[in-house]
């Protein structure tokens, strides 16, 4: 009789980690977690750098990742919403290795990161920290799911290109110029994707667009229980005042940027950052 060594466990197998940038000292007191916009192309966090030094200066880490590293095929926004939560959760173990030790003292989301942001605030590990939503739609109504369909559309009727520039032109808002030469650098298309990335950078836009659809996270924005803050830009024709919501609690707040589409944090840096300055040293905020 022969022995047969004995088989090896499978090994255990762990799904990629999301992308994701860090700005500042390793060893910084605070942590702050920035959920990004859609965009076709990650662009290592890039988006928020204009607006990052209020975060840095009052001790925070800043972690930015790219909401849509976790998207599957098929994801709804209560899908992707679940596996942010498994990722973020405090001393959590989810598919993608173990999470920070500690719950995030600031959580921040820009668009669609925002909306994301929102519905996690069902989630008690959230209630201490600061919530700051850059143009981060509460409930979608028929008008921005329209738009929003309109160009999720084009990408396959029209290619990536105009896609963007519809894109381009309802985010700038009126007022501001259009045109490539005047585009932000922070713009979605700002690292335009070489011929042959178009097709998954045009699925990519498209699948993110589509999960604003009849989005509604009205209901732990008002349970909140934390200091939250709304920045928008007054002139965006895609999110705007009516897309966003808070509680009835004192530390809600709505702030708009004058002159500034929804990029607020791109056309109008200063005085965003200034806003979110405030919002972080207020006692009381």
């Amino acid at each position: 009789m022969t022995s047969r060594p004995p088989c090896p466990e499978p090994a255990r197998t762990t799904a990629p980690a999301p992308a994701l940038a860090v700005l500042g000292a390793t060893d910084a007191p605070r942590h702050a977690v920035v959920l990004a916009p859609v965009m076709p192309r990650w662009d290592h966090g890039a988006f928020f750098h204009q607006v990052a030094e209020p975060l840095l200066a009052s001790g925070h880490r800043i972690t930015i990742y790219d909401t849509l590293s976790l998207l599957h095929d098929g994801d709804d926004l209560k899908a992707l919403v679940h596996r942010w939560a498994r990722h973020l959760a405090p001393d959590g173990d989810g598919p993608y290795g173990p999470s920070s030790a500690a719950a995030p003292d600031v959580l921040a989301g820009n668009a669609l990161g925002g909306a994301v942001v929102q519905a996690l605030l069902t989630h008690e590990w959230t209630h201490r920290a600061k919530v700051l939503l850059l143009s981060g739609p509460t409930v979608a109504d028929d008008e921005l799911n329209t738009k929003l369909e309109r160009i999720a559309a084009a990408v396959g009727a029209q290619g990536l290109a105009p896609a963007l520039r519809l894109l381009e032109d309802v985010v700038r808002g009126p007022g501001h110029p259009s045109g490539a030469a005047t585009r932000p650098r922070t713009a979605p298309d700002a690292d335009r994707p070489a011929p042959f990335e178009e097709e998954p950078a045009g699925r990519r836009l498209s699948a993110g667009l589509r999960l604003l659809h009849d989005a509604d996270v009205l209901e732990p924005v008002r349970d909140f229980p934390g200091a939250l803050l709304h920045v928008y830009g007054e002139q965006s024709l895609l999110v705007q005042r009516k897309h966003l919501a808070t509680g009835p609690r004192p530390h809600h707040h709505l702030v708009g940027i004058p002159q500034a589409g929804m990029r607020p944090h791109a056309d109008r840096p200063a005085l965003t950052r200034d806003t979110i300055a405030r919002f972080l040293g207020a006692e009381h905020s």
